[in-house]
């Protein structure tokens, strides 16, 4: 999706999910710092909780807001697309507690994010709803819930959409890994759900091999099927 959206626009990537460490695998770059080393590293969620306003001066560099274009290099790495990929923080270190502080540090950056008309930035935020525990939905523009396709995956979907209408937050459904076997079913327990689903990826074997070969993501299928959802949806 950030792939496609590059052609017109300049892209970032925050990288909110605490576990999946090969984003920047997938976009040909080195890993770059994680945000939370710029403000000091690691605390419990209280006391970032306190620390907000200090952590908005810490990374505001000009008078609108927080500009992604001008974090300190090392916090941000752009790949040959022309993706720019900020990560916020891993959980790594057993007994560490848990991911609350990485999403509490999301929040205030997309609270207080200035966006040139040109620049998009997709979060990929933590699988399931963590987030939403966080109110990471009262600072972004609207929520694309990416389904599998099972009845798990539905159900979380139908709780972030009562979420964005509530907040009055675009929403969009995008199945993903669809394959001739699964989609009917999908689409007609979705339906029984009473919800809409947008778009259907396919399962593309060579996104998937080019993924365990640890290479930059290659795709002929998912790709296109994309490009379709992304022109219905009006979001190109």
């Amino acid at each position: 999706m950030a792939r496609i959206l590059s052609r017109k626009f300049k892209v970032y990537i925050v990288d909110s999910d605490e576990s999946n460490i090969l984003l920047p695998t997938f976009l040909g770059v080195s890993p770059p710092k994680p945000l939370v080393e710029y403000i000091g590293g690691k605390k419990d969620e209280e006391e970032f909780e306190r620390m907000e306003p200090d952590i908005t001066e810490a990374l505001t560099k000009a008078k609108e807001g927080i500009r992604l274009d001008l974090l300190p290099s090392d916090y941000i790495f752009t790949s040959d697309d022309g993706i720019g990929l900020i990560v916020i923080g891993k959980v790594r270190e057993y007994g560490e507690g848990c991911a609350c502080p990485f999403n509490i540090l999301t929040k205030i950056l997309l609270g207080n994010l200035f966006l040139k008309e040109d620049e998009v930035v997709l979060v990929d935020t933590d699988a399931g709803i963590e987030h939403a525990g966080r109110k990471l939905e009262e600072v972004c523009d609207g929520l694309i819930a990416i389904v599998d396709p099972t009845v798990e995956s539905l159900e979380l979907a139908l709780l972030l959409r009562d979420i964005a209408s509530k907040l009055n937050k675009k929403f969009w459904v995008i199945a993903n890994k669809v394959t001739k076997e699964t989609e009917e079913l999908l689409k007609e327990e979705a339906e029984r759900l009473n919800l809409k689903i947008d778009g259907t990826v396919r399962f593309d074997d060579q996104l998937y091999i080019s993924c365990l070969k640890r290479e930059p993501l290659k795709s002929s299928i998912a790709v296109v099927d994309l490009e379709e959802i992304l022109k219905e949806s009006a979001l190109i």
